[in-house]
Protein backbone atom coordinates (compact mmCIF):
# COMPACT_ATOMS: atom_id res chain seq x y z
CA UNK A 1 0.00 0.00 0.00
CA UNK A 2 1.41 3.56 -0.77
CA UNK A 3 1.93 5.77 1.60
CA UNK A 4 0.08 9.18 1.45
CA UNK A 5 2.40 11.74 2.11
CA UNK A 6 1.04 14.43 4.56
CA UNK A 7 1.07 18.27 3.88
CA UNK A 8 1.22 20.21 7.66
CA UNK A 9 0.75 24.16 7.35
CA UNK A 10 3.11 25.89 9.17
CA UNK A 11 1.63 29.25 9.78
CA UNK A 12 3.41 31.34 7.27
CA UNK A 13 1.21 31.38 4.50
CA UNK A 14 0.28 35.13 5.01
CA UNK A 15 1.82 37.77 2.52
CA UNK A 16 4.79 40.28 4.21
CA UNK A 17 3.33 43.39 5.63
CA UNK A 18 4.71 46.46 6.52
CA UNK A 19 3.07 49.14 9.05
CA UNK A 20 3.77 53.28 8.70
CA UNK A 21 2.54 55.44 11.87
CA UNK A 22 0.84 58.62 11.29
CA UNK A 23 0.33 61.19 13.47
CA UNK A 24 -2.60 63.59 11.91
CA UNK A 25 -4.80 66.50 12.78
CA UNK A 26 -7.68 65.74 10.21
CA UNK A 27 -9.99 62.97 10.31
CA UNK A 28 -9.60 59.66 8.92
CA UNK A 29 -11.81 60.41 5.84
CA UNK A 30 -10.04 63.47 4.96
CA UNK A 31 -6.69 61.79 5.56
CA UNK A 32 -7.68 58.97 3.59
CA UNK A 33 -8.72 61.17 0.72
CA UNK A 34 -5.28 63.26 0.91
CA UNK A 35 -3.21 59.65 0.65
CA UNK A 36 -5.56 58.71 -2.17
CA UNK A 37 -4.75 61.88 -4.48
CA UNK A 38 -1.18 61.83 -3.05
CA UNK A 39 -0.32 58.25 -3.75
CA UNK A 40 -2.71 57.74 -6.32
CA UNK A 41 -4.84 54.49 -4.84
CA UNK A 42 -8.07 54.16 -4.16
CA UNK A 43 -9.04 53.64 -0.70
CA UNK A 44 -12.22 53.25 0.53
CA UNK A 45 -14.34 52.48 3.71
CA UNK A 46 -14.56 48.79 4.11
CA UNK A 47 -17.55 47.38 5.95
CA UNK A 48 -15.51 45.15 8.29
CA UNK A 49 -13.57 47.44 10.77
CA UNK A 50 -10.27 45.92 12.47
CA UNK A 51 -11.19 44.04 16.18
CA UNK A 52 -8.83 44.52 19.03
CA UNK A 53 -7.17 41.80 19.66
CA UNK A 54 -7.75 42.56 23.62
CA UNK A 55 -11.19 43.03 23.33
CA UNK A 56 -12.67 41.93 19.92
CA UNK A 57 -15.92 44.50 21.20
CA UNK A 58 -13.72 47.17 20.54
CA UNK A 59 -13.46 48.12 16.75
CA UNK A 60 -11.35 50.22 14.57
CA UNK A 61 -12.86 52.02 11.22
CA UNK A 62 -10.97 50.40 8.27
CA UNK A 63 -10.28 51.86 4.48
CA UNK A 64 -9.02 49.51 1.98
CA UNK A 65 -7.04 49.30 -1.41
CA UNK A 66 -7.06 45.88 -2.94
CA UNK A 67 -6.89 47.20 -6.53
CA UNK A 68 -4.73 50.11 -7.29
CA UNK A 69 -1.41 47.69 -7.58
CA UNK A 70 -0.78 44.45 -8.47
CA UNK A 71 1.02 43.55 -5.43
CA UNK A 72 0.51 45.83 -2.53
CA UNK A 73 -2.47 46.34 -0.85
CA UNK A 74 -2.98 49.57 1.42
CA UNK A 75 -5.25 49.67 4.40
CA UNK A 76 -5.20 52.55 6.69
CA UNK A 77 -6.16 51.90 10.18
CA UNK A 78 -7.69 54.14 12.84
CA UNK A 79 -5.66 53.51 15.71
CA UNK A 80 -8.41 55.44 18.30
CA UNK A 81 -11.85 55.01 18.79
CA UNK A 82 -14.00 55.42 21.29
CA UNK A 83 -11.48 55.94 23.79
CA UNK A 84 -9.70 52.99 23.41
CA UNK A 85 -6.45 51.89 21.71
CA UNK A 86 -5.58 49.21 18.39
CA UNK A 87 -1.92 49.58 19.56
CA UNK A 88 -1.80 50.66 22.88
CA UNK A 89 2.12 50.59 22.86
CA UNK A 90 1.54 53.67 20.10
CA UNK A 91 -0.60 56.50 21.87
CA UNK A 92 0.29 59.40 20.11
CA UNK A 93 -0.11 58.03 16.36
CA UNK A 94 -3.74 58.61 15.25
CA UNK A 95 -3.90 56.30 11.99
CA UNK A 96 -1.54 52.93 10.71
CA UNK A 97 -1.46 52.47 6.96
CA UNK A 98 -0.52 48.85 6.29
CA UNK A 99 0.84 47.65 3.08
CA UNK A 100 0.50 43.93 2.57
CA UNK A 101 3.04 42.30 -0.34
CA UNK A 102 5.65 42.21 -1.59
CA UNK A 103 7.04 45.87 -1.50
CA UNK A 104 11.11 46.51 -1.27
CA UNK A 105 12.58 48.95 1.35
CA UNK A 106 13.07 51.99 -1.37
CA UNK A 107 9.16 51.81 -2.02
CA UNK A 108 8.44 52.39 1.36
CA UNK A 109 10.81 55.09 2.10
CA UNK A 110 9.25 56.75 -1.19
CA UNK A 111 5.58 56.11 0.26
CA UNK A 112 7.08 58.01 3.95
CA UNK A 113 8.29 60.58 2.42
CA UNK A 114 5.37 61.30 0.09
CA UNK A 115 3.45 60.99 3.13
CA UNK A 116 5.04 63.32 5.14
CA UNK A 117 3.85 65.86 2.41
CA UNK A 118 0.44 65.75 2.75
CA UNK A 119 -1.26 68.46 4.35
CA UNK A 120 -2.44 67.47 8.31
CA UNK A 121 0.55 65.04 8.98
CA UNK A 122 2.75 65.59 11.07
CA UNK A 123 4.69 62.34 11.64
CA UNK A 124 4.85 59.43 9.20
CA UNK A 125 7.37 57.10 10.50
CA UNK A 126 7.80 52.74 9.49
CA UNK A 127 7.34 50.87 12.74
CA UNK A 128 8.62 47.35 12.76
CA UNK A 129 5.64 45.03 13.42
CA UNK A 130 7.86 42.92 16.20
CA UNK A 131 7.78 46.31 18.35
CA UNK A 132 4.40 46.49 18.98
CA UNK A 133 4.51 42.29 19.05
CA UNK A 134 2.29 42.06 15.77
CA UNK A 135 3.19 38.73 13.75
CA UNK A 136 0.40 39.14 10.90
CA UNK A 137 -1.34 41.87 9.10
CA UNK A 138 -4.28 43.82 10.73
CA UNK A 139 -6.45 43.54 7.97
CA UNK A 140 -5.20 39.58 6.40
CA UNK A 141 -6.00 39.76 2.77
Amino acid sequence: MASKKIHKLNGNHELPFSLIALSCSESLLKTAWGINAKLQINLKESLSPVTSKDSPSNTFPLFVDWESSETISFSLIANKATGNFLVKELPNIDFILELSGSIKNSEIQRIVKALKEIKGIAIATEINPAKIKRNCAFNPL
